[in-house]
């Protein structure tokens, strides 16, 4: 039920771009989240499994295609610097959005029932669409956007580069955070309230790190990624040499969570930089990569973890991070020889 979503968010990220590309944005956002609120009825009033199912199918393309079209409207609404400021309070909703939607839906289950949760998400649905209608100015399709502009991205190396950079970064985060819980609970015996908290913790940094690097980013994209990359890698190295430490444990899953809040805007905006203007295809592919990393990485991390145990879930994550490091030091070495030569 949750690996649905995410395969068919990643392929409702292009498939939105090339279909409606000419179609105005405020409109398209409007229909997707006709979607999203169709999608949380019928499952909410399920009586069978298929219907549930369909729920959710009805679900991934609505996350893919409103995440791709939201996510690239800062530069938009607020061009230039200001753009990339819009773009980290875009994403800073995506961060709040995980990190309280999970307690929150728990809490509705118990206290109201499982059904509740997805009537009071329809329901927070409709709101978003009155806001959308009342603030959102007219946005008309691009024509440049499409197919096309998709596929010029993928034939460019730089561009390449920057996507395989993300892909490491993100399979790594999500084969180890996917099995952090059991990690924390065997190497340092935390469980119950106390982990839960520690995960909290973990989501309120990602908050922070996401601020923090749109900021950074707008002074330089690269510098911010290497940033992310090096953190991520140093977070998750510290976690298997003092993840038995409960004093060390705290300050080196903070440090990751802030890394990880740090990704999708760094990316994004580092993408952005080498665009040439491409920046709803750069988004649906960012899209593309995340989810179908999101699926990857725990499935990766679950083979990993069945033959070789918790630890070795980290260490994988930390080695993806540390090829994303050296992916993204070699761009910046190449881009700045460029420079020089010019």
């Amino acid at each position: 039920m949750m690996a649905v979503p995410g395969v068919l968010a990643a392929l409702s990220a292009p498939t939105c771009i090339a279909l409606f590309s000419q179609v105005d944005r405020k409109r398209l956002l409007l229909g997707l989240l006709v979607m999203f609120f169709c999608s949380n009825l019928v499952v909410a009033f399920a009586e069978q499994f298929w219907l549930t199912l369909a729920g959710r199918v009805l679900l991934g393309f609505a996350l893919g295609g409103f995440w791709t079209i939201a996510g690239s409207l800062g530069p938009r609404l607020r061009p230039g610097k200001d753009g990339v400021r819009a773009t980290a309070y875009i994403l800073a909703g995506v961060s709040l959005g995980t990190v309280a939607g999970i307690p929150v839906g728990t809490l509705l289950g118990e206290a109201f029932g499982w059904r509740s949760a997805f009537q009071a998400a329809a329901g927070l649905t409709v709101v978003v669409a009155v806001l959308i209608t009342l603030c959102l100015p007219s946005l008309p399709g691009q024509r440049s956007a499409g197919l096309a502009q998709m596929l010029s991205l993928v034939s460019d190396q730089g561009m390449r580069r920057r996507f395989a950079a993300a892909l490491l970064i993100c399979v790594g985060h999500f084969a180890a955070y996917t099995f952090l819980a059991p990690f924390v609970q065997e190497v340092a015996g935390i469980s119950g309230q106390t982990l839960g908290t520690l995960l909290f913790a973990f989501g309120l940094a990602s908050v922070v790190g996401n601020l923090a690097g749109g900021a950074l980013a707008a002074r330089d994209p690269a510098t911010a990624v290497l940033t992310m990359t090096v953190l991520m890698f140093a977070a998750l190295a510290a976690l298997l040499a003092f993840g038995s430490s409960a004093w060390l444990l705290w300050p080196v899953v903070l440090v990751w969570g802030f890394a990880f809040g740090m990704v999708p805007i760094t990316i994004q905006i580092w993408c952005f930089d080498a665009s040439n203007g491409r920046i709803e295809g750069v988004q649906a592919l960012i899209v593309c990569v995340i989810n179908l990393s999101i699926g990857g990485g725990a499935f990766l991390g679950g083979v990993v973890a069945d033959y070789a145990g918790f630890g070795s879930v980290i260490t994988l994550g930390a080695l993806c991070a540390s090829l994303s490091v050296v992916t993204v030091l070699l761009l910046i070495i190449r881009q700045r020889h460029v420079v020089c030569e010019s």
